[in-house]
């Protein structure tokens, strides 16, 4: 009896021994491997962001991530979904955009939002409000229609920092779209409307002859003016003027003549006078 006491005493102080020895060496703690392993099948895993979106990362990016306002480099292809089919509608192989300023379908913008440099996924945009909606575009997306999009993040740059803006300024920006069009229409009238209605009669006539060089009534963007010599809505008239004075001398004075008519002077006259009078005389005798 004592001795199965002592013996069981023993097993029990040998168990302990070998968990201390083993939490001392830290066994039952997950190697950063498998840490890393498990991180790596969570990002390839398909993941829901939010409802209504799947997105499904190819390849994982290595740089920063995409933060909303940047100005961001992508690869994309885009599909319409439907009945096992996926009918192409758009690609770029580099295309410029803004994260988030509402250029694209809601579910483009929050799937970009979660993804970093590098990387490549499949977005697929499940519910219609995230997409073009229940309209779709006609003649191209239709109704309800579910979106796939194959984006690949190639360049991210903070707002205004480091911007090629020779590239952004040979973008096609013409409105495409009916809305587009629209909008664009509504911004010209506003506009127009901000500048005040169009003066009519003389102070119409002013505003117009102001966009005329010669005649302009100009000033500097302080308000000052240039020395009344200087100023063109006198000095173009003067100009003027002079030189009508000089052409009606010139033509007055015999500098100018006709074209084509005889031009004689004191010396022809003289002698065609005096040929005439042998003329008369030759005749008499």
């Amino acid at each position: 009896m004592c001795n199965s006491r002592v013996f069981l005493a023993s097993n029990r102080l040998f168990l302990f021994c070998v968990l201390l020895s083993l939490a001392a060496t830290g066994a039952f703690t997950p190697s950063h491997r498998s840490r890393r392993n498990s991180g790596l099948l969570l990002r390839f895993s398909t993941t829901a962001i939010p409802d209504g979106i799947v997105k499904q990362v190819s390849s994982p990016g290595s740089g920063k991530a995409v933060n909303l306002g940047d100005i961001a480099t992508v690869r994309y292809s885009c599909y319409v979904s439907g009945n096992g089919d996926a009918l192409p509608v758009a690609r770029a192989d580099r295309q410029k955009m803004v994260v988030g300023d509402g250029t694209m379908v809601a579910g483009w913008d929050k799937a970009l939002r979660t993804m970093s440099v590098g990387e490549r996924s499949i977005v697929k945009v499940t519910n219609p409000e995230l997409g073009y909606g229940n309209e779709g575009v006609p003649d191209l997306i239709p109704p309800g229609a579910k979106l796939e999009f194959d984006i690949e993040i190639l360049e991210a740059q903070p707002p205004m920092q480091n911007i090629d803006f020779d590239s952004i300024a040979m973008a096609d920006n013409t409105p495409r779209t009916a809305s587009d069009i629209a909008a664009a229409y509504e911004q010209r009238q506003a506009l127009r409307a901000q500048s005040g209605p169009e003066k009519e009669g003389f102070e119409g006539w002013i505003e117009k002859a102001k966009n005329f060089y010669f005649f302009g009534f100009f000033e500097g963007e302080t308000g000052q003016q240039a020395p009344w010599f200087l100023r063109p809505s006198i000095t173009f008239p003067l100009a003027f003027l002079v030189v009508g004075a000089a052409f009606y001398v010139s033509v007055i004075s015999g500098a100018i003549s006709e074209r084509g008519a005889e031009v004689t002077d004191e010396l022809d006259e003289i002698i065609i006078s005096m040929a005439k009078m042998i003329g008369k005389s030759s005749l008499n005798a």
